[in-house]
């Protein structure tokens, strides 16, 4: 039997060795490389046998929704799963729209990223439980409702975002943020790491001061 022959693409090293390693313990499964862009993602479908690519969102270069558009459009027999921290409802919306044949977040157990990509490759769409919650509550009607808050730089802030900033500017800390969003501590810092390079601002204190610019803390 073949071995179902997957890509990484990860701009973070460490956690792109990891998933590699997990993956390489499976006997049905075959590392074929790591990369750290979609652009470098989409070079190497270009020159390698690829099955599945699983796709990081926020990368340099080329971000994973754009690069899940390329792969889909050029190689119809490679799939794209999403793996990330962020499950923002424009990321969900923009990757599934451009092809993407799953999404998953980076919280779950190494057994069941082994059976996501299993499923994608004989055919089936797979979805984190807080992904499916998302898009059964309807995720576009939450998007259309929602204010467009922009930066001083331009960058638009997604519904996730002004989420945490909102908590931000009650006074809530990391952990508590997390507790009410049911999120990991670790991914409202990378929410919050995000925040401060799209607002140009160093400091929570100054993150304060735009949300409550922006009128987040009466949300």
């Amino acid at each position: 039997m073949d071995k179902i022959k997957v890509l990484v693409a990860d701009d973070q090293q460490i956690l792109a060795e990891g998933i590699a390693t997990i993956l390489s313990l499976e006997k049905d499964i075959e590392v074929v490389g790591t990369v750290e862009n979609g652009q470098e993602a989409f070079e190497f479908v270009k020159n390698t046998k690829t099955d599945i690519v699983l796709m990081d969102i926020r990368m340099p270069v080329m971000n994973g929704v754009d690069a899940t558009k390329l792969i889909v459009n050029a190689y119809p027999d490679v799939k794209v799963m999403i793996l990330t921290t962020f499950d923002d409802d424009e990321y969900i919306e923009s990757a599934l729209k451009n092809g993407a044949s799953g999404y998953m977040l980076k919280d779950l157990t190494a057994d069941k990223l082994c059976l996501a990509i299993k499923n994608i490759y004989h055919g089936n769409t797979v979805m984190h439980q807080r992904i499916s919650q998302k898009i059964i509550s309807g995720i576009n009607k939450v998007s259309s409702k929602s204010e467009v808050i922009k930066t001083d730089t331009g960058e638009t802030l997604s519904f996730r975002e002004k989420e945490i900033l909102t908590y931000i500017a009650k006074g809530f800390t990391n952990q508590e943020i997390a507790d009410k969003l049911f999120l990991s501590e670790g991914t409202v810092k990378n929410y919050i790491s995000l925040l401060y390079e799209k607002t140009a601002v160093k400091g929570r204190t100054k993150l304060v001061n735009f949300a409550l610019e922006k009128g987040l803390h009466d949300v």
